[in-house]
C-alpha cells in the first residue's frame, strides 16, 4: 500500500466519526422540549494508586419511546478542566451505546449506568456533562463539580536524589485527519500522573517512590525556546503504518525525534492497519549488561521512544501514556507476580514495587538511547 492509499485510507475510516462531532468550544445546549432528559445523578473520583478515576452515575429518561427513525449513535462524557481554557473540552467517546438505542425504544424508556474515566493526578477540579447522540441531534446533561482530593505534600517528596528526564511531545501535521486535540493543558496532566505514580504520592502499602520525576523540555536541541514547552510542532506528516515497515519509520523521517539521549521523545501521530493505540519496545541494552526481558545488542537496532496514536480519544491519552512509559523504563509485565508495568487497566494499584524501582534506575543508568539528564 502506497503512502496515497494510504492517506485515502485514513480519510474514509475517519471520515463518519468527524460527520458527528460536535465543535469543541461550545457551551451545553439547553434540551428545552427534548425528547429525552439526561441527569448526572452522581460524580466521584475513586482512589487508583496515586491516581484517581472519575466515576459518574449516569440516567437517560424520556416520557416516550423515540421515534422508530431516531437511532441512538453514541454516548459522550466531556470533561473541562479548571486549569484549561474555558473553550477547551474533551470529548471521551464511551460507546456505540447499542443498550441505550434499545431502552429509548421501549415501553420503559429508563437506561442507567455508571462510567469510569481515565485516571487524573489529584488537587484538581473538573466539570462533566454528558450527551446522548442520536442521528437527529445532540442532547445534553445537567453540568457537575468533581474535586479530587490533594494528596498531603509530605507524601510527595522524596528522598535522595532525584533523577528528572525531560520530555518532548512531538505532534505533525494531518489537517484532514481529526486528532487528538493536545495542548499544554494535555501535556501539564500527563506529566502530573506520571509523576505521581513515579512517586507513589498516596504512600500506598507495597509500592515506593522510584526518585524518577518528568519535566516539560523547554529548548529544541539547538537551544531555540519551545513556544508551548514540551511540545514541538512538525510540519512533516508521517503515519505508523502496521504492515511491516513500523521498525523502518525512522528512516522514513530522519528527523522525528530528538536526541533520545537527551530527551523522552513521544510520538503522538496516526496508526494505520492496526487496533493498536500504542507502540513501543523495551529498552535494549549494550553487551555486558542485561535485564530480564529485555535484549543485549552491541549496537542499538530501534529508537527507544514512544508512539501513542493521534485517532484515539480522550479518555485513553493518559492511559497509554503510562502504558508506554512503562516499557521505556524496562518494567515489564510480570503476570505471576500481579505485576503489569504501567498499565492502568491490569494493575490494581498504579505505581512501583522496589523491584520495579531497580529496574528502572538500572535502566536509565545503563540502557541505550535512554534520556540520562539529571537534577
Amino acid at each position: 500500500m502506497n503512502r496515497t492509499s494510504i492517506f485515502r485510507f485514513l480519510t474514509l475510516m475517519v471520515l463518519s466519526i468527524c460527520l458527528t462531532q460536535p465543535a469543541m468550544a461550545r457551551g451545553a445546549e439547553l434540551n428545552g422540549d427534548a425528547p429525552v432528559s439526561l441527569t448526572i445523578q452522581q460524580a466521584g473520583h475513586m482512589p487508583n494508586g496515586s491516581l484517581f478515576n472519575p466515576t459518574l452515575r449516569l440516567e437517560v429518561k424520556a416520557p416516550a419511546p423515540l421515534p422508530a427513525d431516531e437511532a441512538v449513535l453514541m454516548l459522550r462524557v466531556y470533561r473541562q478542566s479548571e486549569q484549561a481554557p474555558l473553550s477547551k473540552q474533551d470529548i471521551y467517546l464511551t460507546g456505540a451505546a447499542e443498550g441505550i438505542n434499545r431502552a429509548l425504544h421501549a415501553p420503559s424508556v429508563t437506561w442507567a449506568d455508571q462510567v469510569t474515566l481515565s485516571p487524573l493526578a489529584g488537587g484538581t477540579r473538573h466539570y462533566y456533562t454528558f450527551s446522548l447522540v442520536t442521528n437527529r441531534k445532540e442532547y445534553f446533561s445537567n453540568t457537575v463539580v468533581g474535586d479530587i482530593p490533594a494528596l498531603p505534600e509530605a507524601q510527595t517528596k522524596a528522598e535522595g536524589e532525584i533523577r528528572t528526564l525531560p520530555v518532548v511531545f512531538h505532534l505533525f501535521d494531518h489537517p484532514s485527519l481529526p486528532q487528538i486535540r493536545f495542548d499544554d493543558e494535555t501535556v501539564r496532566e500527563w506529566i502530573a500522573a506520571a509523576n505521581a505514580v513515579l512517586g507513589n504520592a498516596a504512600a500506598t502499602a507495597g509500592l515506593t517512590d522510584t526518585r524518577v520525576r518528568l519535566e516539560v523540555a523547554r529548548q529544541a536541541p539547538d537551544g531555540t525556546k519551545l513556544t508551548e514547552a514540551g511540545i514541538h510542532h512538525s510540519n512533516d506528516n508521517p503515519i505508523i503504518c502496521f504492515d511491516g515497515r513500523g521498525d523502518a519509520l525512522n528512516l522514513d523521517h530522519p528527523d522525528l525525534y530528538w536526541d533520545p539521549n537527551a530527551y523522552l521523545n513521544v510520538l503522538i501521530l496516526p496508526f494505520v492497519l492496526t487496533s493498536n493505540n500504542i507502540f513501543g519496545h523495551y529498552p535494549q541494552f549494550p553487551e555486558g549488561y542485561q535485564l530480564t526481558g529485555c535484549h543485549t545488542m552491541s549496537q542499538p537496532t530501534l529508537p527507544h521512544v514512544i508512539y501513542i496514536n493521534s485517532l484515539v480519544e480522550p479518555i485513553h491519552g493518559i492511559s497509554f501514556f503510562l502504558t508506554g512509559l512503562g516499557y521505556y523504563l524496562g518494567l515489564t509485565e510480570e503476570q505471576s507476580s500481579g505485576v503489569y508495568g504501567l498499565n492502568p487497566s491490569k494493575n490494581t494499584h498504579l505505581g512501583c514495587t522496589p523491584q520495579q524501582a531497580e529496574r528502572i534506575e538500572y535502566t536509565l543508568k545503563h540502557a541505550w538511547n535512554t534520556a540520562k539528564s539529571m537534577k
